[in-house]
C-alpha cells in the first residue's frame, strides 16, 4: 500500500514547484476507513502575479486515484494509497519514470508493478524538492518528460480557459492531476495585440483532498496551487548624462548610448538540445540614421558575458552577436538602410534560469551598446513632422515548455532628434547675398568641425573656418544648446575690423516632465552682437530668416541701440587717434625749430 508518504514527499515537491512551501503531514493511527465519492473535489489555481492565470488555457488530466483512505475521529485524513490511471496515462507515466531514473524500468516490480505514480508517491527520498533547487530534481524531470510523452498527450483530459483569477476547477474525482498550460503564444495581450506578457507555466502536479478532507497538520492545502507563469518583458532606454530617456537630441557625429533590460526566466521544464533548443534573443533594429554599433557590455545577474567568436556556438558564459546591414526598419521601408543587432543569450539565460545562486532566475539582464548618429540621420523640421531617428527592440523567447515554441514581445521604440540652423551673408543693404566671408562655430569653448566626406560633426581645440556657399551658411544636424558664431574673414573690399559675432540658442520644446523629447519640435533664438550686423525675422521659431551684414564704411553701422553706442565708440577712438597724430606732428615741428 502506497500511503501518506505521498503527502510527505510528492506533494511537498509538487507544491514547491509551484512556489508553495509544503511540509510532511503527521497523522495519528488510522481510525476510520472511507470511500471516496466521485466528482466532488476541486482544484484552485492561484496567481503569483496578475495575469498569470486569467486568460490562460489549461489541459487537466487525472494521473492517479486514491484508495484505502483512512480518517481519524475528527475526520482528518490519515493515510491513503495512490493508484495510477490505466491506458495512455499508465503507458506515458511508465516511460517517463523509466527515462527519469535511467533504469529501463527496474522500478516496475512488486508492489509498484504498473503503478509509476504509486512508486513516486512512496519514494520521497527520490522525488522531494529542496530549498536549494525548488524547481529541480527528479519530480520536475518526470513531469516534463510526462507532458512531452506522445502517449500521455493522447490521454483523456479536459481543456478550459480561466476567465477569473484565481480560478477553481470543480467536479473532480479525488486523486492526482497534471495540469498543463497550453495557451497559444498570441492568445491574449494588451488590446488584443499579440504582446504575450506571460510564459506558459511549467506542468503542475496537484493533489485533491479526499472526501473534502486533508491531513490535520499539513502545511500545504490540498487542491490548491500557485501558478508562477512569468511576465517576460523587454525595455529600452537612451542613457545620457547618467539619466534614462526615451527621446533625446544629439548632433550628427555623436555616439548615443542604448541600454536593453530584461529578466532571466525560470527555465526548468524546458529542453535545450539540437532538436529542441531553448531560445532567448534580443533583436535591436536601428533606423538609417544610426549605425556603427559598439557593444559595451552584456551582463546577467551582475556577471559579464564574453562575446563568442563569429560562427561559433556560445557557451553559458558567452553571448553571440549577429550584425546585419541594409535591412528594412519597417515592412514599408524602401531604402533598406537599417542595421539589425541580434544578441543571442540563449545558453546563458537557460543556465541561469535553472540556478538558485547568481546568476539565477529573476536576475536582471542588461545589454549596453553605443551607435553613431550618422550622415543619413533624419533632421527634424516641419516638412517631416519634426521626426526623429527611431530605434526598436524585440524579445524572442521560448514560451511553452512543452514545445519550446518561441514568441516575440515588442519592446519600446526610442528616438534621437537633431536640428538645423543657417543664415545668409549679405551686403549692407541687408538683401544682396555676399560671398567670400568665413565663420567659426563653437559651443562650450570648443570649436566645431564638419567633415564633408563623412558628413559628421566633431569638436576641435583649433579654429575651423566655414566658407559658405554663395553667401549661405548651413549648420545642419546640431543638438540643443547655445552656439557662438564668429566671423573670421570678410569679403574683399569690406572693413576687416567690422566682423559679426552673435549667439544662436537651439531649444527642444516638446518634452515631458522627465525631459524626454516627444517630438523634434524646436526653436532657434538669435542674440545680436555688439555691432548690430545681424537681423532675424521670425526669431524664436524653428526656421528664422537670419541675415548677417558686411560693411564698407562705419557709417553703414546701425545708429540705434547697442550698435549705435558701438559706432560712437569707434568714432571716438578714431578721433582720439587723429588727435594723437596731430600732437606728435606738432612735437616733431617744435624740435626742428629749436
Amino acid at each position: 500500500m502506497h500511503t501518506r508518504t505521498l503527502f510527505a514527499g510528492l506533494i511537498a515537491a509538487a507544491m514547491a514547484l509551484a512556489g508553495l512551501t509544503a511540509g510532511a503531514a503527521t497523522a495519528s493511527a488510522a481510525d476510520t476507513t472511507g470511500t471516496e465519492p466521485a466528482g466532488t473535489e476541486t482544484i484552485t489555481l492561484n496567481a503569483a502575479s496578475s495575469g498569470a492565470v486569467k486568460g490562460h488555457t489549461y489541459r487537466i488530466v487525472q494521473v492517479a486515484g486514491y484508495e484505502h483512505q483512512t480518517y481519524d475521529e475528527d475526520g482528518n485524513l490519515t493515510s491513503l494509497s495512490v493508484v495510477t490511471e490505466p491506458g495512455d496515462v499508465l503507458t506515458g507515466a511508465t516511460q517517463a519514470l523509466s527515462d527519469t531514473l535511467g533504469d529501463a524500468g527496474a522500478w516496475n516490480t512488486g508492489d509498484y508493478k504498473d503503478n509509476p505514480m504509486g512508486y513516486i508517491a512512496s519514494k520521497s527520498e527520490l522525488f522531494s524538492s529542496s530549498t536549494d533547487a525548488p524547481w529541480g530534481g527528479n519530480l520536475r524531470t518526470f513531469l516534463s518528460k510526462l507532458a512531452a510523452n506522445s502517449d500521455f498527450q493522447k490521454a483523456a483530459g479536459t481543456t478550459f480557459t480561466a476567465d477569473t483569477e484565481p480560478y477553481t476547477i470543480t467536479g473532480l474525482a479525488a486523486g492526482l492531476y497534471v495540469i498543463t498550460d497550453v495557451t497559444a503564444a498570441d492568445a491574449y495581450g494588451d488590446a488584443g495585440k499579440a504582446e504575450q506578457r506571460h510564459t506558459n507555466s511549467i506542468p503542475m502536479l496537484v493533489a485533491t483532498k479526499s472526501d473534502g478532507k486533508a491531513f490535520k497538520e499539513s502545511a500545504t492545502p490540498l487542491g490548491e496551487i500557485v501558478v508562477k507563469s512569468q511576465s517576460t518583458t523587454i525595455d529600452k532606454v537612451i542613457v545620457k548624462d547618467g539619466k534614462d530617456y526615451t527621446g533625446t537630441e544629439e548632433k550628427v557625429g555623436d555616439r548615443v548610448t542604448f541600454r536593453l533590460t530584461s529578466t532571466v526566466p525560470v527555465t526548468t521544464g524546458y529542453s535545450n538540445d539540437r532538436n529542441h533548443p531553448y531560445v532567448f534573443t534580443l533583436t535591436d533594429t536601428m533606423s538609417k540614421g544610426l549605425g556603427d554599433p559598439k557593444v559595451e557590455s552584456v551582463v546577467i545577474g551582475g556577471k559579464t558575458l564574453a562575446a563568442a567568436a563569429d560562427g561559433a556556438e556560445a557557451s553559458a558564459e558567452q553571448y553571440l552577436l549577429t550584425t546585419e546591414s541594409n535591412v528594412r526598419y519597417t515592412a514599408d521601408d524602401t531604402e533598406s538602410k537599417a542595421t539589425r543587432l541580434t544578441f543571442d543569450l540563449s545558453e546563458a539565460v537557460y543556465a541561469a534560469g535553472q540556478n538558485v545562486t547568481s546568476p539565477k532566475a529573476g536576475d536582471e539582464i542588461v545589454v549596453t551598446y553605443t551607435a553613431l548618429l550618422n550622415k543619413d540621420a533624419i533632421h527634424a523640421d516641419a516638412d517631416n513632422g519634426f521626426a526623429g531617428n527611431p530605434n526598436k527592440v524585440t524579445l524572442s523567447y521560448s514560451h511553452d515548455p512543452a514545445t519550446n515554441e518561441t514568441h516575440e514581445v515588442p519592446g519600446p521604440e526610442v528616438k534621437v532628434y537633431t536640428f538645423d540652423f543657417g543664415f545668409t551673408k549679405v551686403k549692407a543693404d541687408g538683401e544682396t547675398s555676399l560671398d567670400g566671408a568665413k565663420f567659426t562655430i563653437s559651443k562650450d569653448g570648443a570649436y566645431l568641425r564638419f567633415d564633408k566626406g563623412t558628413g559628421l560633426w566633431s569638436t576641435t581645440s583649433s579654429e575651423y573656418k566655414f566658407a559658405g556657399n554663395g553667401g549661405r551658411f548651413d549648420f545642419a544636424g546640431l543638438g540643443e544648446g547655445t552656439y557662438r558664431i564668429d566671423e573670421t574673414d570678410v569679403p574683399t573690399g569690406y572693413l576687416t575690423n567690422m566682423k559679426a559675432s552673435f549667439t544662436v540658442t537651439i531649444t527642444a520644446t516638446d518634452k515631458d516632465d522627465k525631459g524626454n523629447l516627444k517630438s523634434g519640435k524646436y526653436t532657434v533664438s538669435v542674440t545680436q552682437g555688439a555691432l548690430g550686423l545681424v537681423s532675424a525675422s521670425d526669431n524664436g521659431t524653428a526656421s528664422p530668416t537670419v541675415r548677417v551684414k558686411n560693411i564698407t564704411s562705419i557709417t553703414q553701422l546701425p545708429m540705434t541701440g547697442a550698435a549705435g553706442t558701438t559706432l560712437f565708440t569707434v568714432l571716438a577712438v578714431l578721433v582720439i587717434g587723429a588727435g594723437l597724430a596731430i600732437a606728435i606732428k606738432v612735437r616733431h615741428a617744435r624740435k626742428r625749430l629749436g
